[in-house]
């Protein structure tokens, strides 16, 4: 293939000189077959001879003239210098390598053609396209430096130079300065990307995994993102009809859903912010701590999780809802996490109450100030939900908190003293450095709560006990009663109570329903000695109005929220790495103790009892297992199919030092329909968000966990015909057995 200008230019010529070519004004190279390499060739078509930018010749070729050379059929050039309307392009198997595009001269990847290490400068531009009416696959460009002012484009739709561009093109691993523009259309790809300017998709145009900082990504109708990362001031606009999918939103970074716009799966991380528009919808994000997620009026979200505070005991995230927001699915909070819900003023003696799934703030007279879908999933027990103002404007947020329960001992100065007799001024004895030292009390505050009989027992919320010597050598000297989010302190760290049940030394009581818990704030956050247990004392995050107090506070009353990462006595733990050998210790201990287990182990199953059912509610068994892969024979004109299988929390099934809580079915790896003598690949389970039952993807594994009853990829089996499909199974079980009907209620709950 070589492309050839109409009509006629003045100085159209090709020179060769010094053992390099000179492609001037018009005139076309064509360099084809395996070993043909042309070195640092000069192409060039626009101006009037010696006024062309001082050193490139060339007479009036131009926009209708370009002055082109190809590469075609393994044949290369290398090295070339393309501007004034010089076109270089690899196609049908040929490749252009390095060389420098500037001042309206391009590169070209097109039809089968490959575009490698080129720079382009201001006014330059690079295309990975295809020409219409000429075979081969889609252009290729990659690795290629487009700097301040340059322009790169994948995909067709386009008339260039007197050629017509329709097609695929692909643009990878590329690097796009500030000031700098990237425009993917009508199948146009870029892969994995760096991008310091604009990034414009729409139309069929497709970014994967592009990386911005400092540069903005557009995203138009009919265009899709997936992916992408924005970080240090790289920002991602997605606007109506536009999509992005499995983004990460990391510190510095920012995304703006416009209206109708959509984002399937989003993380926003620690310094990072989101906001959503009217009519634009959020499915399965995930606010880090310290990520912050706006959602404006008639905006929604669904199936939202406001993580808790780091590892490192930094803030938890904050979810802003302004009047006329929407949450569907289960908003799920971590240990203080935030959702601020700004439409509604906060008023003292307000509670919350909370009924499957579904949680009502209600005033002192009974009246409904607020009610959504929130708990369950990562959040421990309702009872540690509470209520705070917000400083700036008054509204109402919603926190997750931990406490002592009442009869606690607590070492002070003069004794032990039981913590709901402790008032402001009184001194407590704080561990430092190895010592003892006195603290003031600054503040004390108490709350009555219930159990949610009939849930998990982390998620009922009944307390924890641990018991005499459980720790070691009388520690504590005896039982202490905490919330299981209180936390420990513990190698030098602080890990929540919850990750040290073991179900003999440390247990959750399940013989209390009701019970009163305290809060005891010092001057400096302090490891206490309550039962002779080192644990935390009250951190101020900014809730401590809504607790009731038994006298008032005579210091720090108007001080501002303090935050864990800079406050706190020792950091908290949560990762598996660090609370299990701690777990590990404490369960040998108690089996030295000889102590045996209160509560019956659960009666467990690997059988995932995994089967299809269709939107009329028939069952589909599968008819055998070959090594992963469970086989299925499909009716004709079956739809509607969802995968459904027993349930498990990682935390019930490999012990609670794993801070996961989430229900899971099995993980799904390769889907795959056999009929009529061909073979289809299914994969919209892997990335899709828009399929319900499947939890959000995870980094680094080849597969994907569904949450036991799982919306299966659209299927069609030919009339008259049989279809047999494969599911994968990479991982799953065991299960707590429990009867089918009970499952299904679950999952359906």
């Amino acid at each position: 293939m070589t492309i050839t200008s109409s009509g006629s230019a003045i100085g159209a010529q090709i020179t060769y000189a010094g053992g390099r070519y000179s492609v001037l004004s018009g005139a076309t190279l064509a360099v084809q077959g395996a070993g043909t390499t042309v070195f640092n060739p000069m192409v060039s078509g626009f101006g009037n001879g010696p006024d062309n930018s001082g050193f490139l010749p060339g007479q009036s070729g131009g926009t209708n003239y370009p002055a082109v050379l190809v590469a075609s059929a393994a044949g290369v050039a290398s090295g070339a210098t393309v501007g004034f309307g010089g076109v270089v392009m690899g196609a049908n198997g040929g490749t252009a390598v390095g060389g420098t595009a500037f001042d309206s001269g391009s590169f070209v990847g097109a039809n089968g053609g490959v575009v490698d290490g080129a720079t382009i400068g201001s006014n330059g531009g690079v295309m990975a396209s295809m020409v219409a009416g000429y075979g081969g696959g889609a252009g290729i460009v990659r690795n290629v430096h487009v700097q301040a002012g340059g322009y790169g484009l994948a995909g067709g739709g386009f008339t260039i130079k007197g050629q017509r561009f329709e097609g695929g093109g692909i643009i990878s691993a590329s690097r796009f300065d500030v000031g700098s523009t990237e425009i993917l259309t009508s199948a146009g790809t870029d892969i994995g990307s760096v991008i310091g300017g604009t990034q414009i998709v729409s139309s069929a145009g497709v970014a994967m995994k592009s990386i911005f900082s400092a540069g903005t990504q557009q995203i138009f109708s009919a265009g899709l993102a997936s992916g992408s990362i924005a970080s240090a001031g790289g920002r991602i606009e997605v606007y109506s009809g536009g999509t992005g999918a499995a983004l990460i939103i990391a510190s510095g970074g920012s995304l703006h859903v416009n209206m109708n716009g959509r984002v399937n799966g989003v993380q926003i991380q620690a310094a990072a912010a989101a906001t959503a528009d009217r009519a634009a919808i959020i499915s399965g994000a995930t606010i880090a701590g310290g990520g912050t997620l706006t959602l404006n009026s008639g905006a929604t979200l669904f199936n939202g999780v406001i993580a808790g505070t780091t590892s490192s005991g930094g803030v938890g995230g904050l979810l802003v809802l302004e009047s006329g927001a929407v949450l569907s699915g289960v908003t799920s909070m971590g240990w203080k996490s935030r959702l601020d819900i700004d439409s509604v003023q906060y008023t003292s003696g307000a509670e919350i109450y909370y009924t499957n799934n579904d949680m009502m703030v209600l005033d002192k007279d009974g009246n409904l100030l607020w009610e959504g879908p929130v708990g369950g999933g990562t959040s421990a027990g309702w009872n540690d939900f509470h209520l705070e103002r917000d400083p700036v404007d008054g509204s109402m947020i919603i926190v997750y908190d931990k406490c002592f329960l009442k009869g606690t001992m607590i070492r002070t100065p003069r004794g032990e003293v039981a913590v709901e007799n402790l008032e402001v001024g009184d001194r407590v004895l704080a561990y430092v450095n190895g010592e003892e030292v006195a603290r003031d009390i600054i503040w004390v505050g108490h709350r009555s709560t219930n159990v949610r009989q009939g849930l998990s027992d982390d998620e009922a919320g009944y307390p924890v006990r641990i018991k005499q010597g459980a720790l070691s050598e009388n520690v504590p000297h005896r039982d202490l009663l905490v919330t299981p989010e209180h936390a420990m302190f513990i190698d030098g760290s602080f890990i929540p109570a919850r990750m040290l049940v073991n179900g003999r030394s440390i247990v959750y009581d399940r013989n209390i329903k009701q019970f009163d818990y305290y809060h005891i704030e010092t001057d400096e956050h302090s490891v206490l000695w309550s039962e002779g247990a080192l644990s935390e004392s009250y951190l101020d995050t900014g809730d401590r109005n809504l607790f009731s107090r038994g006298s008032s506070v005579v210091r720090l009353l108007n001080a501002p929220a303090r935050d864990w990462a800079l406050h706190a006595a020792a950091p908290l733990r949560v990762e598996r790495e660090f609370v299990e050998p701690v777990y590990v210790a404490l369960s040998e201990r108690a089996d030295a103790l000889g102590m045996t287990a209160v509560h019956p182990a659960a009666e467990t199953t690997t059988d995932p009892d995994l089967h299809l059912v269709d939107d009329r509610g028939n069952e589909i068994r599968a008819i055998r297992v070959v090594n992963r892969s469970h086989l299925f024979m499909l009716p004709t004109n079956v739809s509607g199919l969802r995968l459904v299988s027993r349930t498990a929390r990682p935390v019930d099934m490999i012990g609670s030092f794993v801070d996961d809580r989430r229900h899971l079915g099995v993980m799904v790896g390769e889907i795959q329909i056999w009929e009529a003598g061909q073979t289809r690949s299914l994969d919209a389970h892997l990335t899709s968000e828009t399929l319900a039952g499947w939890t959000s993807p995870e980094a680094g594994i080849t597969g994907r966990w569904t949450s036991g009853n799982a919306e299966l990829p659209p299927i069609e089996v030919q009339a008259g015909g049989t279809a047999m499909l494969s599911i994968e199974i990479v991982a799953g079980g065991p299960y707590p057995v429990m009867d089918k009907n009970s499952s299904l209620e679950a999952i359906a709950g």
